[in-house]
């Protein structure tokens, strides 16, 4: 097809087709009104395969008159043409969907560059499945606008993508969602959908029992000591009390047994702790002491607080690079998240967040980081203001109140496409 060209913004006007509009509407290119409007990707990409061709000049003269209008055209056309590669079907996301990424988190076109259908559909006859969201490597991505991208795809009932092209020009996609957890009592209501009644049966007795034993245990610790000593160890913490030490590793599985039988917790750990009143120590104190050697202490403390008070099992994540690694079931042979835990204000490099999905992806977890927003000073009172008896009711009050931690998760993962 030959046609004549007109450049109005970042569309391209193509008229002279001689009725052939029609047949690139029907395969997915363009607008048709009183003319044909492509957009600079579509009619890139027209051209470049041969099935568009422009009086006035040739590719080469095109993509230089492209990038004069869209300086982004470059990463936006890459994305654009593998998409297709790939066969899907793609539209741009209004007049060429803005500036994409940039240098520090730069916002255009609502967050979106394209529209993609599910593989085989045409734009008309489905809607779009997803919104891609369009980047360089050299790009910056702040972590609040990974929530706005969250609650855009909410609010639009799509799923969100970014595709990030690299400087060899090959195009990766990530996959963002809200990271929801399955806990303990998750796992068990789960698990009773998928068993007979007799099982049902037997593992409600247990529960019972199991529920008692540990009310017995509460009592009995009440009579006997109410809490334990525990003793600094730079940035660490050691519980002296062997029978309790053994209980919260065994049962509860925090921190690290010692032949001794004396339990050696983190900060995050015997904070969480002294908060539940099991620890000898005053809490205010303890908080003030934590901040002065770990100056991010009150966000990961944050985030710890809620991933227990949610029945997840929370162990050091050093290992892999991340703050935590989380198991959904504490006898899980394997944990199944890595958590790291940034301020709000926080801004992503693509190779840092390409390293860490990278990283999760290959030891088989899901990728997911976590902030709180929150004042500071606002947030130690609150943490200082309950101090009860034990872990039980500790955990119930914070359940109650999930609300207002205001704790947010966001999971990135590779897409495959």
């Amino acid at each position: 097809m030959r046609g004549e060209f007109r450049l109005l913004g970042e569309k391209v006007v193509v008229t002279g087709l001689e009725g052939a509009e029609a047949d690139l509407v029907g395969k997915g290119y363009g607008r048709k009104k009183d003319r044909l409007e492509l957009s600079l990707e579509e009619a890139a990409f027209l051209l470049e395969t041969g099935r568009l061709q422009i009086k006035q000049l040739n590719f080469k003269e095109f993509l230089e008159r492209a990038l004069s209008v869209s300086p982004r055209f470059g990463v936006r056309y890459l994305v654009y043409r593998d998409l297709k590669d790939r066969g899907y079907a793609v539209q741009p996301a209004g007049g060429g969907g803005g500036r994409g990424g940039g240098r520090g988190g730069g916002r255009g076109g609502g967050g979106v560059g394209f529209w993609l259908y599910p593989r085989g559909a045409k734009p008309g006859e489905k809607p779009a499945k997803y919104f891609i969201r369009i980047f360089s490597e050299l790009d910056f991505l702040a972590l609040s606008e990974l929530g706005e991208l969250l609650a855009l795809a909410e609010n639009m009932r799509k799923e969100s993508i970014l595709a990030v092209v690299d400087a060899e020009s090959d195009v990766t996609y990530y996959e963002l969602k809200e990271a929801k957890f399955e806990g303990l009592q998750g796992e068990k209501k789960a698990g009773k959908r998928e068993r007979g009644e007799e099982e049902q049966e037997e593992e409600q007795e247990e529960e019972q029992e199991v529920e008692q034993e540990v009310e017995q245990e509460e009592e009995q610790g009440k009579e006997e000591k109410k809490k334990a000593k525990v003793s600094l160890l730079g940035d660490r913490v050691v519980l002296l009390d062997s029978g309790l030490a053994e209980s919260l590793y065994k049962k509860h599985f925090y921190g690290k047994l010692t032949k001794e039988r004396r339990l050696l917790l983190s900060f995050v750990e015997a904070t969480y702790l002294s908060k539940a009143g099991l620890l000898e120590t005053s809490f205010k104190q303890f908080v003030e002491h934590a901040t002065a050697v770990e100056s991010d202490f009150l966000e990961k403390y944050a985030v710890y607080e809620d991933l227990r008070a949610n029945g997840l099992v929370v162990k050091t994540g050093f290992k892999f690079g991340s703050h935590f690694r989380v198991y959904k079931a504490g006898q899980q042979k394997h944990s199944s998240y890595l958590i790291h835990v940034l301020p709000k204000e926080h801004i992503f490099s693509l190779p840092e967040l390409s390293r860490a999905v990278r990283l999760a992806h290959g030891v088989r977890k899901r990728m997911i980081f976590a902030h709180q927003n929150f004042r500071e000073q606002t947030f130690r009172k609150s943490l200082i203001k309950s101090n009860n008896a034990s872990l039980q009711p500790f955990r119930k009050s914070l359940i109650k109140n999930a609300s207002l931690q205001k704790v947010f998760y966001v999971e990135v993962g590779r897409k495959k496409l």
